[in-house]
């Protein structure tokens, strides 16, 4: 059998023309876009045979967008470059779409259940998809009633540091927060129900590594309580609030126990400046170290001490009306000193007295012995013989008659006019 060849149309020879013209134009366009840089005087003279093509943005996507234009080959044209642009050497853009990540399949999730809410059987469809976004992992959901056991990859040694503050910056600061918000979503009968009561004191004090993740049983007094801002991890988590309690376990003496938890019991109040004395106050939370502090009444600045450190969801305790602050001290010091001083300033007030009365009373008596000293002199008047009936003295033996003597006037005596007693 013998072919013979049969002459083209020419719109069909026209349609060939223009792909075989747009493929031209695309590997000149490549061929331009993967050019190598214009020489350096300095560089060498032969260039290597491959050069590393560095791709602009805006060039790839230039020509992506006039890739379709081309006849027949366009569509597959831009799908290449549209992949070209996602390569990882190139990375000019990312085909990821909004469940590729974990922030995208939580926002698409909850724009669908929000818009479940309006149709109806709204409750079973809300149910669905709230199971269906746990699937997805578009979130997670929590059996608040159900305790989840401490994280494996926690207890590795060196990541929680015992002895040691926590501050924000540190590693562990992630463990905590994780802790935190593990605790926040745990709710307290959960916790009671695997706490442990045969764990004391001393033995999260000596042995923390040992008991570190265990779910522990505290029981104490009250003594301090404070409210602090949660750190940024904690709260994206979920958790709104931070409080910190310090129980004194009077079983082995005054031993301290700081407790950290996320929600406050409704009839317990927070006063920074208030002194609580709670007896019965208890925790059941994780133990998570041996947390080293600064005292208010510590007297040099590197003067530190430990108390175990446990997070749990709340407190139980006697709170109510009848919450007492702690009574006010008997400082036996104080009362001491203040008595001393009354004694020594009652004992100064009777010295002064006693001085001014004894000499009151002497300046009365020396008054008395001058008044007594300064009594004129009266002479004494001569004897009734020799005074007739007029009362006028009679002659003396001689025939003389007395005279009567001239009449002086007063005068008191001086202290010279009597006589002296040789020294």
């Amino acid at each position: 059998m013998r072919m013979h060849w049969q002459p083209t149309s020419r719109a069909f020879r026209l349609r060939v023309r223009c792909a075989v013209l747009g493929v031209l134009a695309a590997l000149a366009s490549s061929a331009a876009l993967a050019a190598p840089p214009p020489k350096d005087d300095a560089g060498p003279v032969n260039p290597p045979l491959f050069v590393p093509t560095e791709i602009q943005p805006i060039h790839l996507a230039a020509l992506t967008f006039t890739a379709p234009i081309t006849p027949r080959v366009g569509p597959w044209t831009a799908a290449a470059d549209v992949y070209a642009g996602a390569h990882p050497d190139a990375q000019v853009w990312t085909l990821r779409g909004a469940f590729s990540t974990r922030p995208g399949r939580t926002q698409a999730g909850a724009a669908s259940l929000f818009l479940a809410g309006f149709g109806p059987n709204a409750g079973l469809t809300e149910l669905g998809l709230l199971q269906a976004g746990d699937v997805r992992d578009c979130w997670t959901l929590i059996n608040t009633d159900e305790l989840r056991p401490f994280p494996e990859f926690f207890l590795k040694q060196g990541l929680i540091r015992d002895r040691k503050d926590l501050y924000n910056g540190a590693q562990e600061i992630d463990v905590f927060c994780q802790i935190l918000a593990m605790a926040h979503f745990t709710s307290a009968k959960a916790f009671a129900k695997a706490a442990r009561h045969d764990v004391t004191y001393a033995h999260l004090f000596n042995e923390p590594e040992h008991h570190r993740g265990q779910v522990i049983h505290l029981t104490g007094r009250l003594v301090r309580l404070r409210r602090f801002d949660p750190p940024p991890d904690a709260r994206g988590a979920g958790v709104g609030d931070l409080y910190e309690g310090w129980i004194m376990t009077d079983r082995y003496g005054e031993n301290p126990a700081c407790v950290v938890f996320t929600d406050l019991p409704a009839s317990l109040k927070i006063e920074d400046d208030r002194r609580l004395n709670i007896e019965g106050v208890s925790i059941d939370g994780y133990f998570y170290k041996r947390y080293r502090y600064k005292a208010y009444d510590s007297k040099k600045h590197n003067e530190f001490r430990d108390a175990p450190l446990l997070i749990g969801h709340t407190l139980r305790g006697p709170f109510g009306p009848g919450t007492a602050a702690e009574p006010p001290a008997d400082d036996w010091g104080k009362n001491l000193m203040f008595g001393f001083l009354s004694v020594v300033g009652g004992a100064a007030v009777g010295v002064v007295g006693l001085t001014f009365w004894f000499r009151y009373h002497d300046r009365r008596v020396r008054r008395r012995l001058m008044a007594s000293r300064d009594m004129g002199f009266v002479p004494p008047s001569p004897p009734e013989e020799f005074l007739d009936e007029s009362g006028e003295a009679q002659a003396n033996g001689n025939g003389d008659s007395a005279e009567k003597p001239e009449k002086q006037p007063f005068s008191h005596p001086r202290w010279s006019d009597f006589p002296q007693a040789p020294n």
